[in-house]
Protein backbone atom coordinates (compact mmCIF):
# COMPACT_ATOMS: atom_id res chain seq x y z
CA UNK A 1 0.00 0.00 0.00
CA UNK A 2 2.91 2.29 0.82
CA UNK A 3 4.75 1.33 -2.48
CA UNK A 4 1.85 2.20 -4.32
CA UNK A 5 1.22 5.07 -2.69
CA UNK A 6 4.88 6.62 -3.02
CA UNK A 7 4.79 5.70 -7.27
CA UNK A 8 1.33 7.57 -6.80
CA UNK A 9 3.04 10.26 -5.71
CA UNK A 10 6.49 10.12 -7.76
CA UNK A 11 4.04 10.39 -10.92
CA UNK A 12 2.13 13.05 -9.71
CA UNK A 13 5.52 14.89 -9.28
CA UNK A 14 7.49 13.88 -12.75
CA UNK A 15 3.95 15.07 -14.48
CA UNK A 16 4.30 18.61 -12.20
CA UNK A 17 8.09 18.65 -13.53
CA UNK A 18 6.76 17.92 -16.91
CA UNK A 19 4.22 20.77 -16.93
CA UNK A 20 6.30 23.16 -15.70
CA UNK A 21 9.65 22.38 -18.47
CA UNK A 22 6.66 21.99 -21.14
CA UNK A 23 5.55 25.36 -20.37
CA UNK A 24 8.12 27.04 -19.68
CA UNK A 25 9.28 26.16 -23.11
CA UNK A 26 6.24 27.90 -24.71
CA UNK A 27 5.60 30.79 -22.62
CA UNK A 28 8.50 31.74 -20.51
CA UNK A 29 8.04 35.59 -22.11
CA UNK A 30 4.43 35.82 -21.00
CA UNK A 31 5.18 34.42 -17.68
CA UNK A 32 7.92 36.39 -16.88
CA UNK A 33 5.78 39.57 -17.88
CA UNK A 34 2.89 38.64 -15.92
CA UNK A 35 4.99 37.85 -12.73
CA UNK A 36 6.77 41.54 -12.97
CA UNK A 37 3.50 43.03 -14.05
CA UNK A 38 1.99 42.28 -10.49
CA UNK A 39 4.96 42.77 -8.35
CA UNK A 40 4.84 46.14 -9.98
CA UNK A 41 1.20 46.47 -9.14
CA UNK A 42 1.92 45.48 -5.54
CA UNK A 43 4.75 47.98 -5.28
CA UNK A 44 2.42 50.15 -6.60
CA UNK A 45 -0.10 49.98 -3.79
CA UNK A 46 2.44 49.87 -1.49
CA UNK A 47 3.43 52.91 -2.37
CA UNK A 48 0.20 54.64 -2.21
CA UNK A 49 -0.50 53.13 1.42
CA UNK A 50 2.65 54.50 2.68
CA UNK A 51 1.59 58.02 1.06
CA UNK A 52 -1.58 57.47 2.76
CA UNK A 53 -0.28 55.71 5.99
CA UNK A 54 3.02 57.31 6.53
CA UNK A 55 2.94 54.61 9.72
CA UNK A 56 3.50 51.73 7.01
CA UNK A 57 6.66 52.67 6.17
CA UNK A 58 8.20 51.81 9.30
CA UNK A 59 6.30 48.52 9.53
CA UNK A 60 8.33 48.37 5.73
CA UNK A 61 11.54 49.35 7.43
CA UNK A 62 11.38 46.51 10.26
CA UNK A 63 10.09 44.21 8.24
CA UNK A 64 12.11 44.41 4.94
CA UNK A 65 13.00 40.75 3.99
CA UNK A 66 9.46 39.69 4.83
CA UNK A 67 8.15 42.11 1.98
CA UNK A 68 11.01 40.81 -0.40
CA UNK A 69 9.92 37.31 0.21
CA UNK A 70 6.59 38.30 -0.62
CA UNK A 71 7.23 39.88 -3.40
CA UNK A 72 9.13 37.08 -4.94
CA UNK A 73 6.11 34.52 -3.69
CA UNK A 74 3.92 36.61 -5.91
CA UNK A 75 6.08 36.21 -9.09
CA UNK A 76 6.87 32.86 -8.93
CA UNK A 77 2.79 32.02 -8.00
CA UNK A 78 1.82 33.73 -10.99
CA UNK A 79 5.01 33.11 -13.37
CA UNK A 80 3.99 29.05 -12.34
CA UNK A 81 0.50 29.82 -12.98
CA UNK A 82 0.86 31.12 -15.82
CA UNK A 83 3.28 29.03 -17.87
CA UNK A 84 1.81 25.33 -16.27
CA UNK A 85 0.81 23.27 -18.94
CA UNK A 86 -2.33 21.50 -18.27
CA UNK A 87 -3.06 17.87 -18.09
CA UNK A 88 -6.73 18.64 -19.21
CA UNK A 89 -9.30 21.62 -20.54
CA UNK A 90 -12.79 21.95 -21.44
CA UNK A 91 -14.76 23.93 -23.86
CA UNK A 92 -18.21 24.05 -24.59
CA UNK A 93 -19.28 23.55 -28.56
CA UNK A 94 -21.31 27.44 -29.49
CA UNK A 95 -24.72 27.17 -30.11
CA UNK A 96 -24.95 23.42 -28.28
CA UNK A 97 -25.02 21.74 -24.73
CA UNK A 98 -21.69 19.61 -25.62
CA UNK A 99 -18.67 20.21 -23.53
CA UNK A 100 -15.40 18.98 -25.09
CA UNK A 101 -12.27 17.57 -22.33
CA UNK A 102 -9.04 17.40 -23.95
CA UNK A 103 -7.16 14.69 -21.28
CA UNK A 104 -4.04 12.87 -21.03
CA UNK A 105 -5.26 9.23 -19.06
CA UNK A 106 -5.64 6.24 -19.86
CA UNK A 107 -8.83 5.84 -22.48
CA UNK A 108 -10.15 2.88 -21.36
CA UNK A 109 -10.45 4.01 -17.64
CA UNK A 110 -13.17 6.67 -18.51
CA UNK A 111 -16.73 6.35 -17.33
CA UNK A 112 -18.20 6.97 -20.83
CA UNK A 113 -19.03 4.72 -24.10
CA UNK A 114 -15.90 4.45 -26.27
CA UNK A 115 -15.40 5.15 -29.93
CA UNK A 116 -12.56 3.26 -31.43
CA UNK A 117 -11.41 3.26 -34.82
CA UNK A 118 -10.14 -0.17 -36.86
CA UNK A 119 -9.35 -1.13 -40.07
CA UNK A 120 -11.85 -2.25 -42.65
CA UNK A 121 -11.71 -5.70 -42.16
CA UNK A 122 -12.48 -5.21 -38.74
CA UNK A 123 -9.36 -7.63 -37.72
CA UNK A 124 -8.73 -9.29 -34.62
CA UNK A 125 -5.49 -11.13 -34.58
CA UNK A 126 -2.67 -9.56 -32.49
CA UNK A 127 0.48 -9.14 -34.59
CA UNK A 128 0.81 -8.62 -37.97
CA UNK A 129 -3.06 -7.78 -38.53
CA UNK A 130 -3.20 -5.65 -35.22
CA UNK A 131 -0.56 -4.19 -33.20
CA UNK A 132 -0.70 -4.43 -29.77
CA UNK A 133 -0.04 -1.04 -29.25
CA UNK A 134 -2.76 0.60 -30.85
CA UNK A 135 -6.26 1.07 -29.02
CA UNK A 136 -7.71 -1.30 -31.00
CA UNK A 137 -5.12 -4.04 -29.66
CA UNK A 138 -5.50 -2.96 -25.97
CA UNK A 139 -9.19 -3.59 -26.75
CA UNK A 140 -8.53 -7.12 -27.71
CA UNK A 141 -6.15 -7.84 -25.26
CA UNK A 142 -7.91 -5.81 -21.99
CA UNK A 143 -11.68 -7.10 -22.95
CA UNK A 144 -10.75 -10.56 -25.09
CA UNK A 145 -7.91 -11.73 -23.17
CA UNK A 146 -5.76 -11.09 -26.37
CA UNK A 147 -8.05 -13.40 -27.98
CA UNK A 148 -9.26 -12.86 -31.71
CA UNK A 149 -11.75 -15.63 -31.71
CA UNK A 150 -13.54 -14.02 -28.56
CA UNK A 151 -13.13 -10.96 -30.35
CA UNK A 152 -14.80 -11.61 -33.47
CA UNK A 153 -17.31 -13.31 -32.15
CA UNK A 154 -18.73 -10.21 -30.31
CA UNK A 155 -17.84 -8.01 -33.58
CA UNK A 156 -19.36 -10.82 -36.52
CA UNK A 157 -23.24 -10.49 -34.63
CA UNK A 158 -22.84 -6.90 -34.87
CA UNK A 159 -21.60 -6.54 -38.32
CA UNK A 160 -24.31 -8.74 -39.77
CA UNK A 161 -26.82 -6.36 -37.78
CA UNK A 162 -25.64 -3.83 -39.40
CA UNK A 163 -27.34 -4.98 -43.18
CA UNK A 164 -24.25 -3.20 -44.81
CA UNK A 165 -23.06 -6.19 -47.04
CA UNK A 166 -19.34 -6.40 -47.11
CA UNK A 167 -16.62 -6.51 -50.34
CA UNK A 168 -15.10 -10.02 -50.92
CA UNK A 169 -11.25 -8.89 -50.77
CA UNK A 170 -9.92 -12.56 -51.51
CA UNK A 171 -7.40 -12.32 -48.65
CA UNK A 172 -5.90 -15.61 -47.43
CA UNK A 173 -5.99 -14.59 -43.56
CA UNK A 174 -9.70 -14.28 -42.15
CA UNK A 175 -11.80 -12.39 -42.23
CA UNK A 176 -11.24 -11.70 -45.48
CA UNK A 177 -14.34 -9.03 -46.36
CA UNK A 178 -13.70 -5.22 -45.95
CA UNK A 179 -16.41 -3.07 -45.07
CA UNK A 180 -17.34 0.31 -46.52
CA UNK A 181 -15.16 3.33 -44.79
CA UNK A 182 -17.41 4.48 -41.93
CA UNK A 183 -19.13 1.05 -40.68
CA UNK A 184 -19.69 1.22 -37.05
CA UNK A 185 -20.57 -1.50 -34.88
CA UNK A 186 -21.63 -1.54 -31.05
CA UNK A 187 -20.04 -4.17 -28.99
CA UNK A 188 -20.75 -3.95 -24.99
CA UNK A 189 -17.90 -3.11 -22.39
CA UNK A 190 -18.61 -3.86 -18.87
CA UNK A 191 -21.55 -1.16 -17.86
CA UNK A 192 -20.82 0.50 -21.10
CA UNK A 193 -20.35 0.23 -25.22
CA UNK A 194 -17.56 0.22 -27.56
CA UNK A 195 -18.17 1.91 -31.18
CA UNK A 196 -15.96 0.28 -33.42
CA UNK A 197 -15.67 2.74 -36.55
CA UNK A 198 -14.09 1.31 -39.70
CA UNK A 199 -11.80 4.14 -40.16
CA UNK A 200 -8.76 3.10 -42.25
CA UNK A 201 -8.29 1.04 -45.53
CA UNK A 202 -5.68 -2.53 -45.39
CA UNK A 203 -2.66 -3.32 -47.52
CA UNK A 204 -3.82 -6.99 -48.34
CA UNK A 205 -0.56 -7.49 -49.28
CA UNK A 206 1.19 -6.62 -45.67
CA UNK A 207 -1.79 -6.22 -43.58
CA UNK A 208 -0.84 -2.65 -42.70
CA UNK A 209 -3.62 -0.29 -42.72
CA UNK A 210 -3.79 3.64 -43.39
CA UNK A 211 -5.85 6.37 -43.60
CA UNK A 212 -5.84 10.07 -44.56
CA UNK A 213 -7.63 12.93 -44.07
CA UNK A 214 -10.50 12.39 -46.15
CA UNK A 215 -11.30 8.99 -45.23
CA UNK A 216 -10.85 9.83 -41.23
CA UNK A 217 -13.66 12.98 -41.78
CA UNK A 218 -16.34 10.32 -43.42
CA UNK A 219 -15.84 7.30 -40.70
CA UNK A 220 -16.37 10.30 -38.01
CA UNK A 221 -19.68 11.34 -39.57
CA UNK A 222 -20.62 7.73 -40.22
CA UNK A 223 -19.14 6.62 -36.33
CA UNK A 224 -21.06 9.62 -34.48
CA UNK A 225 -23.92 8.95 -36.38
CA UNK A 226 -24.32 5.66 -35.25
CA UNK A 227 -22.93 6.87 -31.60
CA UNK A 228 -26.30 9.46 -31.60
CA UNK A 229 -28.84 6.25 -32.66
CA UNK A 230 -27.77 4.27 -30.32
CA UNK A 231 -25.76 5.67 -27.43
CA UNK A 232 -29.00 6.98 -25.80
CA UNK A 233 -26.82 10.63 -25.29
CA UNK A 234 -24.19 8.40 -22.76
CA UNK A 235 -20.67 10.64 -22.25
CA UNK A 236 -18.53 9.04 -25.09
CA UNK A 237 -14.75 9.37 -25.05
CA UNK A 238 -12.59 8.38 -27.69
CA UNK A 239 -8.42 8.98 -29.05
CA UNK A 240 -6.86 11.24 -31.45
CA UNK A 241 -7.73 9.39 -34.17
CA UNK A 242 -4.85 9.04 -37.08
CA UNK A 243 -1.73 9.52 -34.44
CA UNK A 244 -0.66 5.34 -34.49
CA UNK A 245 -0.71 2.86 -36.96
CA UNK A 246 -3.19 4.06 -39.09
CA UNK A 247 -1.20 7.26 -39.24
CA UNK A 248 -2.83 10.44 -41.10
CA UNK A 249 0.03 12.36 -42.42
CA UNK A 250 -0.62 15.61 -39.95
CA UNK A 251 0.97 16.79 -37.01
CA UNK A 252 -0.41 16.18 -33.86
CA UNK A 253 -1.80 19.88 -33.13
CA UNK A 254 -3.23 19.99 -36.36
CA UNK A 255 -4.73 16.24 -36.65
CA UNK A 256 -6.34 17.45 -32.60
CA UNK A 257 -7.26 20.41 -34.59
CA UNK A 258 -9.19 18.20 -37.31
CA UNK A 259 -10.62 15.95 -34.86
CA UNK A 260 -12.32 19.30 -33.05
CA UNK A 261 -13.51 20.72 -36.25
CA UNK A 262 -15.06 17.30 -37.78
CA UNK A 263 -17.13 17.04 -33.59
CA UNK A 264 -17.93 20.40 -34.50
CA UNK A 265 -19.10 20.07 -37.90
CA UNK A 266 -21.43 17.00 -36.64
CA UNK A 267 -23.33 19.42 -33.49
CA UNK A 268 -23.94 21.92 -35.69
CA UNK A 269 -24.27 20.78 -39.17
CA UNK A 270 -26.28 17.85 -38.55
CA UNK A 271 -29.69 16.71 -37.41
CA UNK A 272 -28.27 14.22 -34.74
CA UNK A 273 -26.95 15.47 -31.90
CA UNK A 274 -23.70 14.52 -29.59
CA UNK A 275 -23.74 13.62 -26.10
CA UNK A 276 -23.65 16.21 -23.87
CA UNK A 277 -19.94 14.71 -22.68
CA UNK A 278 -17.02 14.01 -25.24
CA UNK A 279 -14.29 13.50 -24.20
CA UNK A 280 -10.65 13.36 -26.23
CA UNK A 281 -8.27 11.04 -24.39
CA UNK A 282 -4.72 12.01 -25.49
CA UNK A 283 -1.54 9.79 -25.20
CA UNK A 284 1.41 10.64 -22.86
CA UNK A 285 3.51 10.97 -25.69
CA UNK A 286 1.73 13.23 -27.21
CA UNK A 287 2.45 15.80 -23.73
CA UNK A 288 5.45 18.34 -25.45
CA UNK A 289 3.52 18.07 -29.24
CA UNK A 290 0.20 19.72 -28.47
CA UNK A 291 -0.71 22.52 -27.14
CA UNK A 292 -4.40 21.86 -25.49
CA UNK A 293 -4.92 25.50 -23.94
CA UNK A 294 -4.19 26.97 -26.72
CA UNK A 295 -7.16 25.21 -28.74
CA UNK A 296 -9.23 25.05 -25.71
CA UNK A 297 -8.74 29.06 -26.12
CA UNK A 298 -9.54 29.37 -29.59
CA UNK A 299 -13.21 27.77 -29.25
CA UNK A 300 -13.63 29.86 -25.76
CA UNK A 301 -13.46 33.06 -27.63
CA UNK A 302 -15.23 31.76 -30.72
Amino acid sequence: MVSATTAKLTDMANQLIRSLKVGAKRRWWGGLRNGLASVGAVWTLTELTIAALPNVRLALEANGRVYLYVMAAIFITVFVGYVLEPRFVAFKIPTTDTWITLKYDDLFAQDADLLIGVNELFDGELGVPVAKSTVHGQLIVRNYGGNAQAFRAAVDPALAGTGIPPRATGRAMHPSDAYPIGTTVRIPNAAHSVFLMAMARTDLATSKASSDVPTLWTALKSGLQVVYDQGNGEPLAMPLFGNGQAGVKLEPQHLLRLLILALVDFATNSTARLPKKVIVVLHESCFSELDIREIARDWKKT
